[in-house]
């Protein structure tokens, strides 16, 4: 039986989706397509009727592919400069000889409760792992005898106001969301293998308008971060730096970059020293300001699985370098593991879109336990309670 997914990247500068079909262990993408984002700025909605209009220019194309207007599934991954990262670590006393379901569920509510933040809602509680007795750490507790259980998460929250825009248009577009997931989250499923994981590894994600990053050892992330600055900022310097109009120093940044030579007869009047000096500033800064986190976790050069970057301003040339001289480790740009979809994974612009359907196949045996079920009906209830408050 054929089924359809529908997978959007929801990002400040573009939305880009595909519609992928799967029937037994085939995987086609009918159609991908990528508009710019319109009433929205810096992850704040500014204008719903605009917004919507992006989402809807992009449906009608799929509409038309189908020659009907529903899919089965609909998930979203998502960056935005505002997210906010939080680490909870808690505990409970097992009062049986095992670990059964309602003590896990306890310890999830407790940190699901306690991660509230007013203005911000909760979009993914990510159990990072689960520690036995004080001793032991694994992945999946139940079953194992104890006299003490301790729950390690990560909890992803975004502004609110942007959190109910995307419910809302959504809803107004008779889609169901089945899942929403921070970019940062979906990229290391799909771009780092186990022995990365597990040796040391600094994921780095630079898109926009945020550069987002994590870094795994023995397997388990040890944190995530999020800058508020990238892309849009590069602008602002090269429009201050050469004196130029805002939209043409973006066109110098998309063509030129961190090149040695004039692309067209347009640009032989830049000064590409000084502008190669006013891109490299920036990189500088993010990555310092990143290594200054590993600094914190004392990690600064103890990662034996290296540096990767992917986004789509990792791939300026010379950026790899820049970041090897910053970190002191070995720099590569990521790479698609998983090619079972080349029409998403040879385009970098898409590479999102495909780490977020890889993760909805991935899981897609979870979904029927009880924790996806909890984490589901959970969601849905917070869903449901701001779509109420709206009206």
């Amino acid at each position: 039986m054929q089924s359809l997914k529908a997978i959007f990247d929801i990002g400040n500068w573009y939305v880009k989706w595909a519609l992928i079909s799967q029937e037994e262990d085939k995987h086609i993408v009918l159609v991908k397509d990528m508009v710019k984002t319109k009433g929205m700025r810096k992850g704040k909605v500014l204008d719903h009727t605009e917004c919507l209009e992006s989402i809807k220019s992009i449906l009608q194309t799929f509409f038309k592919k189908l020659g009907a207007d529903f899919v089965d599934e609909v998930y979203l991954t998502i960056s935005h400069p505002d997210m906010i990262v939080s680490r909870y670590n808690e505990q409970k006393r097992i009062m049986s000889d095992k670990i059964i379901g309602d003590d896990i569920d306890h310890l999830m509510k407790i940190v699901w409760e306690i991660a509230q933040q007013t203005n911000y809602e909760i979009i993914k509680l990510v159990p990072v792992n689960w520690i036995v007795n004080e001793q032991i750490t694994v992945t999946d507790p139940m079953g194992m005898e104890a006299n003490k259980l301790e729950l390690v998460a990560d909890v992803f929250t975004i502004p609110k106001s942007f959190y109910l825009s995307l419910v809302e248009l959504f809803d107004k577009l008779t889609l169901n969301i089945a899942d929403i997931t921070p970019n940062i989250i979906v990229a290391s499923d799909l771009l780092l293998d186990y022995d990365q994981k597990d040796l040391g590894t600094l994921l780095i994600d630079i898109w926009y308008n945020q550069t987002s990053y994590v870094v795994y050892e023995n397997g388990y992330p040890l944190k995530y971060w999020v800058i508020p600055m990238w892309g849009e900022d590069v602008t602002k310097d090269i429009s201050i730096g050469l004196q130029l109009d805002i939209k043409e120093a973006e066109t110098i940044k998309v063509e030129t970059g961190l090149s040695t030579e004039v692309n067209n007869d347009t640009n032989d009047r830049l000064d590409l020293s000084f502008l190669n000096n006013v891109i490299t500033a920036r990189y500088e800064e993010i990555f310092e300001m990143i290594n200054n986190d590993l600094i914190e976790i004392d990690k600064d050069g103890r990662l034996a699985g290296w540096v990767y970057l992917y986004g789509w301003w990792a791939k300026l040339t010379g950026v790899d370098e820049i970041a090897k001289n910053m970190f002191k480790l070995a720099t590569f740009y990521a790479k698609d593991r998983q090619m079972w979809l080349p029409e998403l994974g040879n385009n970098l612009q898409f590479i999102n879109l495909l780490a977020a359907y890889h993760r909805s196949e991935k899981y897609h045996e979870a979904r029927k336990s009880w924790l996806w079920l909890w984490f589901s009906m959970n969601w849905a209830k917070g869903a449901w309670n701001f779509i109420k408050e709206i009206f």
